[in-house]
């Protein structure tokens, strides 16, 4: 025969397991959440009108070397040095986004994954020259993490885009 106090002991303990249960399901939905949010504040000014402007003035800068780059876009123009940081920095977010495994690549390659790759190539040379003069070799290395993953899968998406990209980095050395 089953007495009252043992069926009062399963109730209790089947009310704890839901409540446990529930409280995991709900700490996983907030972490998602809180995740989906961060991840929309990061992206969000990149894919702005005002981030496609600076996009589309940063594709456009021209320089020699890494010394002209500096006398025309760097501290002494705080406005176009403005310009390519905040991008930067926003793919350097990006890419920690994806080691942390807080967001998948896939997801923001398709917010936008060919841009980090051409401004990648346009830039590389100036970010290693930085690297190796002031910020060591660790500076924007989450940024060029975000724009080789960005490479792979739109090479896994559409291979042909290997010889476009062979084309494109032609366009840029003199």
């Amino acid at each position: 025969m089953v007495d009252i106090q043992t069926v009062s002991i399963a109730v209790a303990s089947a009310g704890v397991l839901v409540a446990a249960i529930y409280y995991m399901l709900t700490l996983r939905h907030n972490v998602k959440a809180r995740e989906m949010e961060l991840c929309r504040l990061v992206t969000s000014d990149l894919g702005s009108e005002q981030g496609c402007q600076r996009y589309a003035t940063m594709m456009n800068m021209d320089w020699k070397d890494y010394e002209d780059f500096r006398e025309k876009y760097g501290y002494s123009n705080p406005e176009m040095m403005g310009k390519w940081a905040s991008e930067w920095i926003g793919w350097e977010n990006m890419g920690a986004l994806i080691k942390s495994k807080v967001v998948t690549a896939e997801e923001l390659y398709a917010t936008g994954g060919i841009g980090p790759i051409l401004m990648w190539e346009k830039f590389k040379d100036v970010i290693q020259r930085q690297r190796d003069v002031v910020w060591g070799r660790d500076y924007l290395s989450n940024a060029e993490f975000f724009a080789q993953e960005m490479l792979k899968i739109k090479l896994r998406n559409d291979p042909s885009f290997k010889d476009k990209l062979e084309a494109y980095r032609k366009t840029l050395k003199p």
